[in-house]
């Protein structure tokens, strides 16, 4: 015995099942499917044991973005190396007083940002040993960016010891 299905049920059911997976994608933040996200690019000279791709970066305590990459920069002249981290921040994630979303896509904001003070540090997540990139403003007199040989891709944010 055959029953006849209904073209109309059948379209339903596939615009309905379409709709759902849109609304997948667009509730992850961190796929960037219609905008590049702000990256920066901080370097340190110490362990980065237990920080990892996907690692939490966040503005005193407050979760903006995650760790993208990271490498580390050996210089056979000077026989020393460093850890770059590359770290995404979420869009919308810091907002000013008003309210309004500041712009951490455009360099120039990011990177006057930085001139303000903006400094990384490694941190830890409780007693797990994971850790996190914390970011923070200091003192731009008493921390000053570091001069860096060559020109970056992205932005460079001073990294600070950690404690």
């Amino acid at each position: 015995m055959k029953t006849k299905l209904s073209p109309f049920l059948i379209g339903s059911f596939v615009l309905g099942g379409l709709l759902l997976v849109v609304v997948a994608l667009l509730s992850f933040r961190s796929l960037h499917l219609f905008s590049k996200p702000a990256r920066f690019v901080a370097y340190f000279n110490e362990s980065v044991q237990g920080l990892d791709v996907g690692s939490p970066v966040k503005l005193r305590g407050v979760r903006v973005g995650r760790v993208a990459t990271i490498q580390v920069h050996y210089e056979s002249k000077t026989q020393k190396s460093q850890v770059a981290v590359i770290a995404e921040l979420d869009k919308g994630a810091i907002t000013d007083r008003a309210g309004k979303v500041i712009q951490l896509t455009d360099r120039a904001t990011l990177q006057r940002l930085i001139d303000e003070g903006l400094r990384a540090k490694i941190d830890l997540v409780g007693i797990t040993g994971l850790q996190y990139v914390e970011l923070d403003f200091f003192d731009p007199q008493e921390f000053p960016v570091p001069d860096r040989d060559g020109e970056s891709e992205y932005p460079v944010v001073p990294a600070l010891r950690s404690g």
